[in-house]
């Protein structure tokens, strides 16, 4: 899709990890692939995606990129995707994996819209995100119990002032952002910086929202649906998740 400015939106999702946390689950497929109950997370997430026009997908792949490469070629998702390989994944986190893939995105003419390989959302949370009229935003979820390894935002004035897991937040960052221009642009530079080292993308984002004390803007999940699969529980509780998602689409409208 072009946003108003003509810029094209390109969707990133970050499946470089080993997911260490399901084994042995994971020890066959990776946790992109695994299902939720009729289709794998990441069928659930490209459909979406294209439902709301979004033109093209870059999946970071590592542990056992040959799976998700077959899966993708053998699956009909109404847009292009491209693999991009995190060939280090045994060595280091998301933001080296993010750094990959913007390297196909050019922040003059490209938006992004960044979600982690195992996230579950109502479809509306995912719309509004990418329909919000800021050029920045990300959703938080508020109401929560904070967890200490969650990662937290503060938000000020309707902005994110501060995010990492070390950040005092009363609210958790849902892993869904979207990005362009010069905070874009800033932050693809930011995570060349170094390539390599072991962090996740929050941290040079963190950096730099104090550089950018008002760019992005805060939506709230307000009661909406959506879980990150860390573990066998987080799985099973997803699957319950995606069966209350699917009794609200047919209550509502069809997906």
């Amino acid at each position: 899709m072009r946003d108003k400015g003509g810029q094209r939106t390109k969707a990133i999702i970050l499946a470089a990890g080993r997911s260490t946390r399901l084994r042995p689950l994971t020890e066959e497929v990776p946790k992109c692939l695994l299902c939720l109950n009729d289709e794998t997370i990441l069928d659930y997430q490209m459909r979406r995606l294209a439902k709301l026009g979004i033109k093209s997908a870059l999946v970071v792949a590592g542990y056992k990129r040959g799976l998700i490469q077959k899966h993708i070629k053998e699956s009909d998702y109404n847009l292009p995707v491209t693999i991009v390989d995190n060939k280090l994944f045994y060595e280091t986190d998301n933001a080296y994996s993010l750094s990959l893939a913007l390297e196909h995105v050019d922040p003059a003419v490209d938006a992004v819209l960044v979600l982690d390989g195992d996230i579950l959302f109502e479809f509306e949370l995912l719309r509004r995100l990418v329909q919000s009229p800021h050029d920045n935003a990300c959703i938080v979820e508020n109401g929560k119990k904070i967890e200490a390894e969650d990662c937290k935002i503060i938000v000020k004035n309707g902005s994110a002032a501060s995010i990492g897991k070390s950040v005092p937040g009363n609210t958790v960052y849902t892993s869904m952002i979207k990005m362009s221009n010069e905070l874009l642009a800033e932050f693809k530079q930011a995570l060349k910086e170094p390539r390599a080292k072991l962090e996740w993308y929050s941290e040079p984002l963190n950096r730099l929202l104090r550089k950018f004390p008002s760019a992005m803007h805060v939506l709230y999940t307000n009661g909406m649906l959506r879980c990150e699969i860390d573990t066998y529980d987080d799985l099973i509780q997803a699957r319950l998740v995606r069966q209350r998602i699917t009794q609200l689409e047919h209550g509502t409208h069809e997906i």
